[in-house]
């Protein structure tokens, strides 16, 4: 008879999420210890399809990881659902949500069956309590991201919608 349980399969889930982890940008430049920390910390969530993980003008404070299946996130406006972007195996998102508070923009709902590993807020400011060095870190890495991300739109926007768009002159 076997003795396998779930307490030793912990040990195994946890190795695979520091796999994972190891190929974020966001946590690409952490210590050892502290990606270890946060792989044992982050938990995975199973989705079925139409899930809904969380929704406009939530405060969900959680990242995701994608590691099966597709997400969409999405807003609604009047009675259309207008598709933003769609995410698939390996995908991240959610790095803002993690230093504080705020209300999310869109609706992340479960396209198809899905896994996701989830860190929460709470679990990233331990990190950031325990290992001070993670918070400049963290900090360049979203500051990189905001940059490619509005970089990205000022070459899509036309000429005509600069105005609306914004910048945050990095």
């Amino acid at each position: 008879m076997s003795s396998y349980t779930a307490e030793n399969n912990q040990a195994p889930e946890m190795q695979q999420n520091l796999e994972l982890l190891k190929d974020v940008q966001l946590f690409s430049y952490f210590p050892g210890k502290a990606l270890k920390l946060l792989a044992f910390l982050a938990e995975r969530t199973h989705l079925s399809e139409g899930d809904i993980l969380f929704e406009e003008g939530d405060d969900h404070g959680r990242a995701y990881l994608v590691i099966s299946g597709q997400l969409e996130l999405f807003k609604q406006y009047d009675n259309e659902k207008v598709i933003v972007q769609q995410y698939d195996e390996g995908d991240f998102l959610g790095s803002f949500s993690l230093l504080d508070a705020m209300p999310a923009l869109f609706t992340l709902q479960a396209v198809t069956k899905a896994t996701v590993l989830t860190i929460n807020r709470k679990q990233f400011a331990k990190i950031l309590e325990q290992f001070p060095e993670t918070t400049k870190l963290s900090l360049k890495v979203i500051l990189k991201e905001l940059h490619q991300w509005e970089r990205r739109n000022i070459h899509q926007a036309e000429a005509c919608c600069l105005r609306r768009t914004g910048a945050t002159v990095l």
